[in-house]
């Protein structure tokens, strides 16, 4: 008797803590970023969601849960854990949220699918206790009777793990305001740096954390830019479902955003003609050009709002890395190649950084090395993809990862 409280006990405590650790880390890594943006849109922003409190309180009661069902189902030891099978229903429930069933609240099939596999689950359990023999050897081999229950368990992770919908760049965006709200301004703009893959959310989330850092300009071609000026500022994004809106953007940049508004490049204008305009609105609109290819409008506004002044020793190599970039491929190539920037009619200007012009060199020979088209723009993208320069000869012709996903 005593061997057989042991097994069962040893059964019991493996099995919760397998299941704690699992719906912790699950609800914590994996999904908390999207619960926290569930329950703000359902609460219309009165509540938030801490994602560590979160994750352990929904992980109790999960467990007491499991607790309860097992005191009702008195299941025998071998298959106790088929006990965990409505709190990892609750969970799949709760964590099979998406950026439409967020946008238009809705249990989908949960309706049916949640009493049928309940139904399904009380005749297993009333099978199981007729079916029990107490005779059975395996009540005296604890292997027996372990084996079965972590089987159990981890095809109901696997099942729990396979339901939810959201994409890797919506959990993206919302960490990246998750840590904006926070002020981590240096974690938003690193959250999913190293995938291809954004959205014009996720673009402006990053390019607002960037700017928060002064690092708008020097980093603006680190990430990839499918959207041109909208993935800086996008003034007809008036959705409310964010805890981080376009309005915030504007805020940084010196003013709300009136109605009567309807382009970015409208407002920088604006801005920029007013007193409360900042460097980081001056940083916005030559960057929006840039993105839209307005090379020509870049050099006419650059020298309005930077001192290129002869007299200044330096001045354009003191320049962000974006705007030097540009600066060498608008210019002449014969005087660019030998870092020579053509500033008027008949002045140069020379670019100390040696480091900068030489990769400019290689990449123009990069470009006519490699003849075939496709090849060309994904080699060069591995090399250069971070400047202006493959930017603005071929972001239209990017294919595959270097695609803006939906």
């Amino acid at each position: 008797m005593t061997s057989k409280l042991k097994t069962a006990g040893f059964i019991r405590y493996s099995c919760a803590l397998l299941f704690m650790l699992f719906s912790f880390c699950y609800l914590f890594f994996l999904q908390g970023e999207i619960l926290a943006e569930a329950q703000f849109v359902y609460s219309e922003g009165v509540t938030s969601y801490n994602i560590l409190i979160g994750a352990i309180v929904i992980t109790v009661i999960l467990q007491i849960i499991q607790w309860l069902v097992c005191l009702v189902s008195c299941l025998p030891p071998r298959w106790h854990a088929l006990s965990y099978l409505p709190s990892m229903l609750l969970l799949a429930i709760l964590t099979d949220v998406n950026q439409e069933a967020i946008a238009h609240f809705s249990f989908g099939a949960w309706i049916w699918v949640a009493p049928c596999v309940l139904l399904a689950y009380i005749l297993l359990v009333i099978a199981i206790r007729k079916l029990d023999n107490d005779v059975s050897i395996y009540r005296l081999d604890i292997k027996s009777q372990l084996y079965p229950n972590f089987i159990v368990l981890f095809f109901m992770i696997l099942g729990v793990g396979a339901i939810p919908q959201s994409t890797d760049v919506y959990h993206y965006e919302l960490k990246a305001e998750r840590l904006i709200l926070a002020k981590d301004y240096e974690g938003a703009a690193a959250v999913g740096k190293k995938s291809l893959r954004s959205s014009a959310r996720l673009t402006q989330l990053r390019m607002y954390a960037l700017s928060k850092q002064g690092l708008l300009p020097e980093c603006l071609f680190d990430y990839p830019q499918h959207y041109g000026s909208q993935g800086l500022l996008d003034i007809a994004d008036t959705s409310s479902l964010e805890r981080f809106t376009s309005q915030d953007i504007c805020f940084h940049l010196g003013a709300f955003c009136g109605k009567s508004i309807h382009t970015s490049d409208r407002y920088y204008r604006l801005m920029l003609g007013d007193t409360i305009s900042n460097r980081h609105t001056v940083d916005y609109f030559l960057c929006s050009l840039l993105l839209e290819k307005k090379q020509s409008e870049f050099l006419r506004q650059l020298p309005r709002y930077y001192n290129l002044s002869d007299s200044i020793p330096g001045a354009y190599d003191s320049l962000p890395r974006a705007y030097r970039e540009a600066l060498l491929q608008i210019g002449k190539k014969p005087y660019a190649l030998q870092g020579k920037i053509v500033v008027g009619a008949d002045t140069l200007a020379i670019l100390s950084n040696v480091e900068m012009v030489h990769r400019f060199c290689e990449y123009n020979e990069r470009k006519a090395s490699l003849k075939d088209e496709t090849e060309r723009v994904n080699k060069i993208h591995r090399e250069f993809g971070d400047t202006y320069w493959w930017y603005c000869d071929y972001s239209h012709l990017a294919k595959g990862e270097l695609q803006p996903k939906p």
